[in-house]
């Protein structure tokens, strides 16, 4: 099994069984040539049950992430709806923290869009350490 399916099952074997039973898979598009580029055939289709929303599914725009993966996106609606875009520590509820998103920057490979803690979009370091909040389809 490859490494991304190998987290797949992790995360999904680490949750309640009775959300397990109705999880449903989920086609997402994203530019998955390692960044880096801006070519429309550099987005391609993965299938998971977990996801790391993308630039465009949270803002409706695109400032950093490949221009393309927009075309086979649309913004969820709860962000269009004008909802806040900030997450918050599991730990410190009260504490706004950096948060991933899966689309890497357009123009270079080792960078990766994410969240700041303001709600805002920015890129950064694909070494850095951030939160994450995975999207899933019952």
């Amino acid at each position: 099994l490859s490494i991304r399916r190998q987290r797949q099952m992790c995360i999904r074997d680490s949750i309640p069984a009775a959300l397990r039973a109705v999880l449903k898979s989920v086609t997402k598009y994203t530019d998955n040539t390692g960044g880096g580029s801006t070519a429309a055939s550099a987005v391609t289709a993965t299938t998971d049950y977990f996801f790391l929303l993308s630039e465009y599914e949270v803002f409706g725009s695109i400032s950093y992430a490949n221009s393309n993966e927009s075309s086979k996106q649309a913004q969820y609606a709860y962000y269009s709806a004008g909802n806040s875009k900030i997450k918050y520590k599991h730990d410190g509820t009260t504490t706004a923290a950096g948060w991933w998103l899966r689309s890497p920057y357009s123009s270079n490979s080792s960078i990766f869009v994410r969240v700041y803690t303001g709600g805002t979009v920015v890129s950064v370091a694909a070494n850095t350490s951030l939160g994450f909040a995975p999207g899933f389809c019952v």
